[in-house]
């Protein structure tokens, strides 16, 4: 199966097994997952376009190995943007940069789970946004997510500083601050992690920002090392490799805190229903973003 977009018919995605199934229980193929890449592409576009790419693969469905690629392979096509990052042992790493829908189609036929750099192209050093990635540990249930939500937004809220919501489509939430591009990537990591201290040190039976998960307990990790140069972190609208193909979905502060709301609420058969009711809720995230200069002061002053 061959598809040829309207604008570049130079840029033909085959589509390869489209009936192999992916997604376990479910039944979902290939195909349904091309599809809803194809269908997502408008709404996803301004959330990956000019990021570098870390492609989470899962060939073999689900069930089978599940592995992260970082270099485009030689076998992309050229029409597929590459940018080349240097390593600090010299090495060089071409990324896949999606700027074009074809691209996410073409990464759909690879199946993988493509997870962005916090920062564009044209700007690699200066991330446009900062991640709380909220983890549970096993066995917790999605209110600890929503209480521990509740504690970093009250956070950002005393620092004057906006956030959105995003369920990730596996077991957690992401929390974001939309930034201006002046601050460096360790920066904007190291005041990650001191709100997580924070509260970490306020809520300790709650929160922990200990990286080990055998140390957690029944804890939930705030996850601030997403923050730093080279770290991706699942964009809005992504397929998750997991039963039921649950998608990441931006929601609304009211919608996080329901009773009842799961992190796999959204899956590639309900998504595009949402998104015909409710728009794209961070559509204009970024004409909030700011600075962290006079949070950063009353953080400090916190400590």
């Amino acid at each position: 199966m061959k598809i040829s977009p309207k604008k570049n018919t130079k840029n033909t995605v085959e589509i390869t097994n489209p009936d192999k199934v992916l997604f376990g229980k479910s039944g979902l193929t290939k195909q349904d997952l091309v599809s809803y890449y194809q269908a997502i592409a408008p709404f996803m576009m301004p959330y990956v376009k000019d990021r570098l790419v870390s492609m989470q693969r899962f060939p073999q469905g689900i069930h089978g190995e599940i592995f992260f690629q970082k270099n485009a392979g030689d076998y992309f096509p050229s029409w597929i943007t590459r940018v080349p990052v240097a390593k600090q042992n010299g090495e060089t790493v071409d990324y896949v940069v999606i700027d074009k829908p074809e691209t996410l189609v073409y990464l759909a036929n690879q199946v993988c789970v493509p997870h962005v750099w916090l920062s564009t192209k044209d700007n690699l050093t200066k991330p446009d946004r900062m991640i709380f990635d909220l983890d549970p540990a096993p066995h917790l249930n999605f209110a600890a997510i929503q209480d521990v939500a509740k504690k970093l937004k009250a956070l950002l809220d005393e620092l004057e500083l906006p956030s959105f919501y995003m369920l990730t489509g596996s077991r957690g939430a992401h929390v974001v601050v939309p930034l201006k591009r002046i601050h460096s990537f360790e920066e904007v990591s190291e005041f990650a992690h001191d709100i997580a201290k924070v509260l970490a040190h306020q809520f300790p039976k709650l929160i922990t920002v200990d990286m080990h998960k055998v140390k957690r307990g029944k804890r939930v990790f705030i996850d601030w090392l997403r923050n730093g140069f080279g770290a991706t972190a699942v964009p809005p609208y992504a397929v998750r490799a997991r039963e039921g193909a649950p998608v990441a979905m931006p929601v609304t502060w009211q919608e996080l805190q329901k009773k009842g709301m799961s992190s796999e609420k959204y899956t590639i058969k309900n998504a595009m229903k949402r998104l015909s009711k409710r728009g794209d809720l961070w559509k204009d995230m970024q004409k909030d973003a700011v600075t962290l200069t006079k949070a950063r002061k009353k953080l400090n002053n916190m400590m």
